[in-house]
């Protein structure tokens, strides 16, 4: 008999396979949002930090999960 292995362990693997994404929409996310809002960065027309702050965290984080590091 195959013992499949418990939904705890399960969730927390797929946390853990995730876990740069996580990490980048949680903490980069509102990071850069702030920063770019603290800093009165000029942006372009239209665009609210939060989009560029979310850009910015969904591209780095993709690179991170992708590759496997962040730099």
């Amino acid at each position: 008999m195959d013992a499949k292995p418990s939904l705890l362990f399960r969730l927390v693997g797929l946390f853990f396979t995730w876990k740069p994404l996580i990490f980048a929409f949680g903490i980069l996310m509102p990071l850069v949002t702030q920063a770019l809002i603290a800093l009165d960065a000029p942006l372009p027309e239209h665009v609210p930090p939060l989009a560029i702050g979310f850009a910015v965290a969904a591209l780095w984080g993709g690179f991170a999960q992708w590759k496997g590091r962040w730099i």
